[in-house]
């Protein structure tokens, strides 16, 4: 059958079945196009389904109708125009990282029409650049529409600019809406990430430590190649976890990647011949200072890299933009004109900052009456039905801002670790300079919080079950650890809950062991009174003021004393006037020798936090509390009842007239427990220990069981000058009210040192 015969029957076959013909051309199409795939999904992406229908036509009309596409090119044109503006409006839109399409859902081709030649950055799109492309596509669909009808194409411009600068404000806020959720996921990626090589960091630094700081031998080559075994895991765990669109460099730079650690690792068993131990040590003047060789020892301190890191985390600016114009809004309803002036974002709760407006309005600044602070703080609870949030916390003036502030919770909190707050260039600078420097958290404009406990210089924590008091200590404690060795600063912890303060029990620093007895912790705080008038006597004897000037002098140093109290209600409950006059002792002179307390309490009521522990105590930290009145008894402020808990705090030092509202840095007990295995394995030189007396057991107990007054004391004195001791006569000798004596002689009586007593009548002595 020749050439000739063939173009007919073709010709006749696709008259009769025109759509098997086509269907067939496509299928052969396909086949041919198939290796082609890679290139035509790169160069054409998602706009090939338009494109590739108006080319299909096409091809139908010129093999099967040619006169036909001849006569409706007006309609086959514009089509064409308008496939191209599709493949521009997919341009605009970025693909996934790694898609098979490119850079966007266009293709090649739909950059070339919406962003040629300017070139975008895919997570940085301006507003004028998506109205550049908008405009673009907008010009191809008024070609198409001019071609189509030309008198009506001018209609269609009309038109088209009256809507097109809404159409790309709006196409450019739908783009960075969802440029804005992929950079949420792509953060949690990266936060889930850095979580994980976090943790591996810890395992590291936690081992390498602890080979330094072992003693023998058999211990350093049963370690080492374990710790080489986890440098192995990690590296391959974080190498193939990784997002393949991800740069991986930040991880091979980072400074506790597998060769560091192998780098920092002993090649072979350590030499523990040149230790201290064998030295002997020259006699030590007094258990207040140390020797010369104890003081200059080379106490190895621990390293950052074993705290874990915080994940990130926040709320976002659509988040802020939003509660920034509701509370515009709530305010203006209610005839207050005020502007959200400065925003402060912080881990737990973001601050706004609202700049008092005009009466009548924005428009009516010449009036010359601005709206009143007392407006705006009357309105708190309308605002915290708007936010539906009721634990938002008004400040009528920012201190070193002339703004109105209010504090709104987070929807989602930014967990705070140690590690956060010591990494922080702030805490560097500060660190070199304190002498006492402890980590507190970060504050509610995101800034790291410390404080130097020699400047405070006792401080008293208060806070409901649950709220972070102990978190603080343990925060409090590890601070001072991991920067200052035993030659510096000495403590000593006295835990009647036996379970918040007791794992630190064998670390060099503790001056004695962590105390849990009520009478064990009354003998302590009446040696530590000792040992502070001590300190007077060796500073007189040197003819200084302070420590800091007998440490600058004197080759022999003395160590800070910082006592830690845990649960001061306890104490109180027990064993009441006594560890009242105690603390209030220890508190009124320990200053200038070195000696600073950390007390905290739970139930911060009259009878626990007296007046005159509350007049010692310059600095607190208060958490979240039950009710306004321990708020007052704390801070003398309200504020208290509306924290959070769960760290959430508010902070007023010495040197501050209003409190700071910060979020207490987070410590897990694994940081706590390896911080103290490597204390444990420091074979330094021995340090002295408090001297305790514990008094007679019987005595002990009797003070105990009459709540430890020491009024009973001199009411027995009193009797046994007397015969017959009555109610008046406790309240004239003894200065006491009625109510006191009257208990105090219900006391006598159950002690058997009076008799039962008649109306009106003494009562007769029976013996002291």
């Amino acid at each position: 059958m020749s050439l000739n015969s063939i173009a007919p029957f073709g010709l006749r076959l696709a008259s009769r079945h025109p759509l098997r013909v086509a269907l067939a051309l496509a299928i052969a199409g396909a086949v041919l196009a198939f290796p082609m795939r890679d290139w035509a999904l790169e160069t054409f992406g998602w706009s090939a389904a338009p494109l590739g229908l108006w080319t299909a036509s096409a091809l139908y009309l010129v093999s099967w109708r040619p006169m036909y596409l001849a006569r409706k090119w007006r309609y086959a044109v514009p089509l064409l125009f308008l496939a191209f503006a599709a493949s521009g409006v997919l341009g605009m839109f970025n693909a996934n990282p790694g898609s098979r399409t490119g850079e966007s859902l266009g293709g090649a081709l739909g950059v070339a029409i919406a962003v040629s030649p300017s070139e975008w950055d895919r997570f940085n799109v301006t507003t004028f650049e998506y109205i550049a492309a908008s405009l673009r596509i907008f010009v191809i669909v008024i070609a198409a529409v001019a071609v189509f009808n030309p008198r009506k194409s001018w209609r269609a411009t009309a038109f088209g600019s009256r809507h097109s600068w809404k159409a790309a404000v709006g196409t450019g806020h739908t783009a960075a809406e969802g440029r804005r959720k992929w950079r949420e996921r792509l953060q949690r990626r990266r936060a889930k990430r850095i979580e994980r090589q976090s943790q591996v960091e810890f395992e590291l630094a936690a081992a390498a430590a602890e080979v330094e700081l072992l003693a023998t031998n058999e211990e350093v080559e049963l370690v080492v190649p374990t710790i080489h075994g986890i440098a192995a895991e990690a590296e391959s765990e974080v190498l193939t976890e990784a997002p393949p669109w991800e740069d991986s460099d930040d991880l091979t730079t980072s400074p506790m990647n597998r060769e560091l650690v192998l780098r920092d690792l002993p090649a072979g068993p350590a030499d523990a011949s040149g230790t201290s131990d064998s030295a002997p040590l020259p006699e030590i003047i007094s258990t207040a200072v140390l020797s010369q060789a104890a003081s200059q020892f080379s106490w190895p301190l621990p390293r950052l890299e074993m705290l874990k890191k915080a994940p990130v985390g926040g709320v976002t600016r659509a988040e802020i933009d939003q509660r920034s114009a509701l509370i515009e809004n709530s305010l203006t309803e209610y005839g207050i004109d005020v502007t959200v002036d400065q925003v402060f974002t912080g881990p737990t709760v973001t601050m706004y900052g609202l700049k008092p407006g005009w009466k009548g309005g924005k428009a009516d600044p010449a009036s010359g009456k601005r709206v009143r602070v007392d407006m705006i703080l009357g309105r708190e609870k309308d605002l915290a039905l708007a936010l539906a949030s009721p634990n938002i916390r008004l400040e009528p003036v920012v201190p070193g801002e002339s703004v109105v502030g209010i504090e709104v919770p987070n929807s989602r909190p930014t967990p705070v670790t140690l590690r956060s707050v010591m990494e922080t260039d702030e805490w560097k600078g500060f660190e070199s300079k304190a002498q006492l420097p402890v980590p507190l958290g970060l504050g509610s404009g995101g800034q790291p919080v410390f404080a130097d406990l020699a400047r405070m210089p006792h401080t008293l924590i208060a806070g409901s079950t649950g709220s972070g008091k102990s978190v603080c200590m343990n925060a409090i404690i590890t601070g001072l650890l991991m920067s200052r060795s035993p030659a510096q600063v000495r403590m000593v912890m006295i835990d009647p809950k036996r379970v918040e303060l007791t794992p630190y029990t064998g670390i060099p620093h503790l001056y004695t062991q962590v105390i849990v007895e009520a009478d064990r912790a009354v003998a302590t705080l009446k040696a530590l009174i000792a040992e502070m008038m001590g300190r007077f006597r060796i500073l007189e004897k040197a003819g200084v003021k302070n420590i800091v000037s007998f440490n600058e002098r004197s080759s022999e140093k003395m160590p800070y004393l910082v006592i830690m109290v845990d649960e001061l209600a306890d104490l109180m409950l027990q064993a009441a006037n006594e560890v009242e006059r105690l603390l209030v002792r220890l508190a009124q002179l320990g200053r200038a020798t070195g000696v600073h307390l950390v007390v905290a309490t739970q139930r911060p009521s009259v009878d626990v936090v007296t007046g005159l522990i509350k007049a010692n105590f310059p600095s607190r930290i208060s958490f979240a509390v039950m009710s306004q009145i321990d708020s007052r008894t704390v801070l003398d402020s309200p504020g208290g009842e509306k924290l959070l808990g769960r760290g959430d705090m508010l902070y007023l030092p010495i040197d501050k007239a209003k409190p700071e509202r910060v979020q207490g840095a987070f410590l897990s007990d694994t940081e706590i427990e390896s911080t103290v295995r490597l204390w444990k394995a420091v074979k330094g030189p021995s340090l002295p220990e408090l001297e305790v007396e514990m008094e007679d057991e019987a005595q002990v107990d009797m003070q105990i069981d009459s709540s430890g007054d020491s009024l009973v004391d001199a009411a027995r004195d009193l009797s046994r000058s007397q015969k017959t001791l009555s109610t008046s006569l406790l309240q004239r000798r003894l200065r006491i009210g009625y109510p006191r004596a009257a208990r105090l002689m219900d006391e006598l009586e159950d002690l058997g040192v009076v008799g039962p007593g008649e109306p009106g009548k003494p009562r007769h002595v029976l013996g002291a």
